[in-house]
């Protein structure tokens, strides 16, 4: 159940953090994006509780950093290639017996 809530709290800030970006929720890494949050509670434990505001606001700015790069298209056409040959086998002609 707690990991449930994790990840939906995880999607919330993301969804968050792209709307400030303007870019689509979908084009953020949630494994980077998981990596920039673990580092900011560790830094949070320490930190008085009237400070959480102005960090909630750095780690939206954060996560911006989770960023997917887009990827070129093809280079290369896609081929199909064709099947490899068998080995050519010798069957023996005499029965080894």
């Amino acid at each position: 159940m707690g990991r449930l809530i994790a990840y939906n709290l995880l999607r919330l800030e993301m969804a968050k953090a792209a709307i400030q970006a303007k870019v689509e929720p979908t084009d953020l890494s949630i494994l980077r994006a998981l990596h920039i949050l673990q580092n900011e509670m560790i830094w949070a434990a320490g930190m008085a509780l009237g400070k959480l505001p102005a960090h909630l606001l750095r780690l939206r700015i954060q996560l911006q950093f989770a960023i997917i790069e887009k990827r070129r298209g093809r280079q290369c056409p896609c081929v199909v290639k064709a099947l490899p040959k068998g080995y050519a086998v010798k069957y023996l002609k005499k029965d080894l017996n």
